[in-house]
Formats: C-alpha cells, structure tokens, sequence
C-alpha cells in the first residue's frame, strides 16, 4: 500500500502498540524502552523517502493514540477519532527526521556516527513531543518519559528537566538498542569487521548516570518540617453524565455525608478538600452548597478548598474556593487557567454555532489569568490549586510552584471516563509535577484516583474499597502531612531546557544532513 512493504507497517504498527503498553492500564516500563525499535531499525535499514517516512510514523501514532486514549469514546467519538489523528502528525515528524539524520553508506556503521544519529533521534522526539503539548493549546499527556513513573530511581530526574529530560533517556536508550543491532546485522553478513561498540557503552552510561542521580534523590535525607497538616479528601462518586450535569441538591448530600463520617473520625482537620465542581450551577446562587460548607466547617473543617463553578456577571470561571478562618472571612479563589479544548470551550463556537452539539454542554468558561496561591488561615500554609487536568500540564504547575507553595492540590472529576484507564493515565502524569517541584500532591477526585503523593513521586495512599479495590467507590482520604519550606528546583528555576537545547541540535542535524546530501 502506498508502495510501502507489509514489514514497514507492521513496524509501524509495532511501535504504536509498544508505546501503548507502557501506559494504564498496562503500565509497563520497560515497553518505553523496546517500543521504538521496530519503526526506528525499519528506517536506518530501509531508509524509506520522505512521503512514505511521514505515512509511516503517522500510521504508528494513529495506532498509538487511538489505543492509549480509547477512554475518550466515553465522552465523545468523533473527538477521540479527531484528536489521534491529528496527534498522530508528531511521531510521524519524528520518523522523518529520524530517516533523514541516517546519512552515510548504508552499509557501514561507526560508533561516533552512531552515537550522533541516536543523540538527534532523542532530541528530535523531545521537541516533537513538546509541540504535541503547547500547539492548539496542547495534549502532552503520555510523554515517552511519563512510562517510567513507577521507577523511582529513573524518575528524579524529572526535577532536572521534567519529563522531557526522561523522555530523552528513554528514547536514547531505546535508539541505541536499534543501532546496535543494525551494527550486529551488518558485522555478521561481512559487511563490517567486528569493532568495539562505544556507541552502546555511551547508552549504558547514560542510563547509569540517571540511575545514580535517581539513587542519591531517593536517599537524600528529608528536611525538617516546617508544619503539619491534617487532611481529608472527599471522593463522593456522584455519577455524571457528560451531557447533563448531576443536581445541586444531589451534589450537596454527597459531599456533607461523606465530609460527617471523615470529620467524626479525624476532625478537626486543618484542610478539608472536595473536588471539582460536579453540578452546572456556581456556588453563590446555590443555597444547599453554602449550608454544606456551614456544616462541615462547624464541624472541624478549619479550611475547607471545594471545586465550583462560579458565575461573575457575564463571566463564568471553574474555580477552586477556599473557606478558612472565621466565619464571614472574605473567600479566597482560584480560577482555573488552562481550560479544557471542546470541553470547556469550544473555537470559533461563534462563527460556527454547530460545533457546540459536538461536545458536553458547560463549553465557553472564562480562563483564570494567573496561578494561584491560597493560604489557610492559622497555620500560614500556602496551597496551589489545580484543577482537572492542570496536574497534567507541567508548564501550568511550574508558574505556580514559582511562588512557593507549601502543597499542590488538584480538584477533579474522572467520572466522564468510567472504568476505562483514563483516571490512572491522569494519575500517571501527575505525580510527575511532584517530582519536578519537590512538593506534595493531594488529589481529591469525585471518581477517579483520590490520593496523596509525596515530593520523591511515591504513591503514599490511595482510595480503594476495601473488598472490590476499585478506586470509583466513595469515601474519604485522611490523614497527616509534614511540610517543608518550598525552595525552587531545577526545572522550576529553569523550565523546559533539555527542549531548547534538543531544538539547537535538531537544527544542526538538518543542517549536516543537508550538507552531506
């Protein structure tokens, strides 16, 4: 098809399902490493032209994407079908890079040359990942580096240079494998003699240096505690439709229920936390929301953080309300920043009414201007809330982690994607914005992963019932959290260095292909 061999798509289609499995609900690191392979060896052994590179990275993408992000078809079809398609453009622009930067006689391979092509493949993925996350405002989830979150020791890295400095090892790993055997093929045909193999040393030695970095993190000793929190996070599971919102009233019951028995338990607490807003209606025109967070603060919620919309004039925000101190203090808001593309707006829905009938009603919110910091009266502690998929979105928490907060918490509601892995992906992504910031995370969900995680990435506790261990069964996390005093890391002082850096060698590697060309 297309004059492409049956071999080159399933190459392809091989490295889209490799990728697939290092994600929920598979979740298998060491698929991130191999999953390149088959699609990058194709190309340094075939080197197919331009067009049929490009067709063959995008086939591995749309494989990809259209298994890794299956759960959307809860929420709509035509916008899954649409979004993988159109994501699917990235990896086949990596591919074409990849074949472009294997210059030279195709039947001798050297270890520098091998060790340039496999350093401009890494940084080409990084860069072509990082657009995958800020063009049309972005869908980073599911970078190469986010399949390696249950290896401590590979993770702490992040705080370095985020996930993409991890994408970058991940990808220089797995592009070395390939070059090697491509070395391997060649020497036992007689094409090469037998040499040794520093390309695959400088492989092993990048691995060991994250690894021993990763090692000194995990080991580091903990500062002393500047303070210590009590918690309680509400998971009341309330179901939702995507296309009607659940009652107010409904709404209320659920969260004053389940805040009673946490609070009988545990109270007083000094931070209460309920996720995001659940119901289509703003807190300040609902009197049965107002009576619950009487109720629960008169019952030990010294601060109470609730998700809400909330409707100023013509405006409507998705917020995150802050309750403390004395009753009658004037509220503190977040307004959430990074809203959600055909989901919480829709473009060009004024030029085009229809597109609104495409997706959940709720579309056109106003977006928050800047992060936010609340802090709890009493004991001083600075929170920054996230909201829905901004735990996700490492550049959204980097801005506020720039203000030193003592503790990220993220409001939100999975309850769109059911069963499907779309929760645990979230919870995936997120606790890498612990790592790169060094701050907890506490994650109050209506239907998801409610969970707290530490500064080292480490899932200290979950919600799960207790008999089924599902993580979609209501009920509360509680408990007590020692803070430190925030300092900024690496990768907050400094951002997204290792994309800068991977766009100026990419730039070098067109120009010498170019060159020999």
């Amino acid at each position: 098809m297309y004059g492409i061999p049956s071999v080159g798509w399933i190459c392809a289609g091989l490295t889209g399902l490799g990728l697939t499995l290092g994600f929920a609900p598979f979740s298998q690191p060491l698929a991130g490493w191999l999953a390149l392979i088959p699609l990058a060896y194709y190309g340094v052994r075939e080197r197919p032209k331009l067009r049929e590179s490009f067709l063959l990275g995008w086939f591995a993408g749309v494989t990809h994407f259209l298994t890794t992000f299956s759960w959307l078809t809860s929420v709509t079809v035509a916008g899954w079908m649409v979004l993988c398609v159109y994501m699917a453009i990235y990896p086949a622009l990596w591919f074409v890079l990849w074949v472009q930067f294997a210059r030279g006689d195709t039947e001798r391979m050297t270890s520098g040359w091998n060790i340039c092509h496999v350093v401009l493949g890494a940084s080409a993925w990084v860069v072509t990942e990082w657009l995958r996350g800020i063009v049309f405002s972005g869908f980073g989830w599911n970078g190469l580096g986010v399949s390696q979150g249950s290896l401590l020791l590979l993770a702490q890295v992040a705080e370095l240079g985020g996930v993409s400095i991890l994408s970058w090892v991940v990808a220089f790993g797995g592009l070395t494998l390939t070059l090697t055997a491509r070395r391997f093929e060649l020497e036992i045909r007689g094409s090469q003699k037998w040499k040794p193999r520093w390309d695959f040393t400088a492989g092993v030695l990048v691995l060991g240096v994250t690894m021993v970095y990763g090692s000194r993190a995990v080991l580091r000793p903990q500062e002393n505690p500047v303070v210590t929190l009590s918690y309680a996070a509400i998971q009341p599971a309330v179901p939702q439709d995507p296309w009607r919102s659940a009652k107010m009233v409904k709404v209320a019951e659920e969260l004053t229920r389940w805040s009673e028995i946490a609070l009988v338990a545990h109270a007083p607490v000094d931070l209460l936390v309920w996720p995001e807003s659940l119901a289509g209606t703003g807190w300040r025109e609902e009197p049965a929301f107002q009576a619950a967070v009487q109720k629960v603060r008169r019952l030990g919620a010294r601060s109470l953080l609730a998700g809400s919309l909330d409707i100023r004039g013509p405006e409507t925000f998705n917020s995150a309300v802050l309750f403390t101190g004395a009753e009658g203090n004037p509220v503190q808001v977040y307004d959430k920043s990074h809203l959600v593309i055909m989901g919480e707006y829709v473009p060009l829905a004024g030029t085009f009414p229809w597109l609104r009938k495409m997706v959940p009603p709720g579309g056109d919110l106003t977006a928050g201007k800047e992060p936010g910091i609340l802090e709890l009266v009493g004991s001083g502690v600075r929170i920054a809330p996230l909201i829905c998929f901004e735990d996700s979105m490492a550049r959204v928490v980097r801005r506020a982690a720039k203000k030193l907060p003592h503790l990220l918490v993220n409001l939100t509601n999975d309850a769109w994607f059911g069963k499907s892995a779309g929760a645990r992906q979230h919870l995936e992504n997120a606790r890498f914005r612990a790592i790169e910031t060094r701050l907890p995370l506490l994650r109050a969900t209506n239907d998801g992963v409610t969970a707290l995680i530490n500064p080292r990435g480490v899932l200290v506790s979950e919600l799960c019932g207790s008999e089924s261990r599902s993580v979609q069964e209501p009920g509360f996390l509680a408990g007590e959290l020692d803070l430190t005093e925030p300092r900024e890391t690496f990768y907050v002082q400094w951002g997204e260095w290792p994309v800068w850096g991977s766009m100026l060698l990419v730039a070098l590697g067109i120009w010498m292909s170019r060159k020999v060309a």
